[in-house]
């Protein structure tokens, strides 16, 4: 979402703060989504990092678009 559109939105809607319980379940949320790729080592990798991980690991890896 562009930033001046978030701007704009400032006057129409309500700024607060979540209360604690919200606040903790958007941790969680937050946190499991960063958890949910640790498995998958080569997933922020460029194509030069890959080529380099893949001649370290006798594994069959499946390279990603951008890593093609």
């Amino acid at each position: 979402m562009p930033r001046s559109l978030v701007e704009s939105m400032r006057g129409r809607f309500r700024v607060g703060r979540l209360n604690e319980v919200a606040s903790e379940h958007f941790r969680e949320r937050i946190g499991g989504f960063f958890r949910r790729y640790a498995y998958d080592e080569w997933y922020p990798l460029d194509k030069a990092e890959f080529e380099a991980y893949r001649k370290e690991k006798p594994e069959p890896v499946e390279p990603f678009d951008w890593q093609k």
